[in-house]
């Protein structure tokens, strides 16, 4: 069993932004080739795309998984991937953040043994930028069966860790104004 595996999280509806911002472009590169190349450099062995479109994720070499729970958030995007994920751990990302970097990665990708999920931290809690422990699944499946949907609030029933990583690598666009 390997220790992580990865999730980029695509099925949002983007409203804000007007069109799936995991093919949004810096300097003619789409966020999710941008993502994806830093993930394989990085060195995770097993890396998904949940949700967006499977085209895109032939196209950047990694696994699919259709999210089991359209329009029901990242908690249910979190859940698809637990249900399938066979590592340790799994650190999940949103696909609006095209500056994540390899020592970002290296701090996030494991989860100290007292605490059951790492969240990045900048000036506040990255809540999408997180690794849970597979031991999680049930917990997560049962709370989100409950009609829970938001991970912070999740991340407040367990043993939450906290490690400071820089602003910059994790600089979160939601809109095309974000971009300049």
């Amino acid at each position: 069993m390997s220790e992580v595996s990865v999730a980029v999280f695509a099925g949002g509806k983007s409203l804000r932004f007007g069109s799936p911002k995991i093919n949004a472009k810096i300097k003619g590169r789409e966020f999710g080739e941008i993502i994806f190349n830093t993930l394989k450099s990085s060195q995770f062995e097993k890396v998904f795309l949940v949700g967006g479109d499977r085209s895109d994720a032939l196209r950047w070499g990694v696994d699919y998984l259709n999210d089991e729970f359209p329009d029901s958030g990242p908690l249910g995007a979190l859940v698809t991937a637990m249900r399938i994920t066979q590592s340790k751990n799994l650190l999940i990302l949103p696909c609006d953040v095209p500056f994540i970097d390899v020592k970002t990665l290296e701090t996030l990708k494991s989860v100290s043994t007292n605490f059951d999920v790492r969240v990045a931290d900048t000036d506040s809690p990255q809540w999408l930028c997180s690794t849970w422990r597979l031991e999680l699944k049930d917990f997560l499946e049962n709370e989100f069966a409950k009609g829970q949907r938001a991970i912070h609030q999740i991340c407040a029933m367990l043993k939450t860790e906290f490690v400071k990583v820089s602003d910059s690598s994790l600089r979160n666009i939601n809109s095309i104004s974000d971009l300049d």
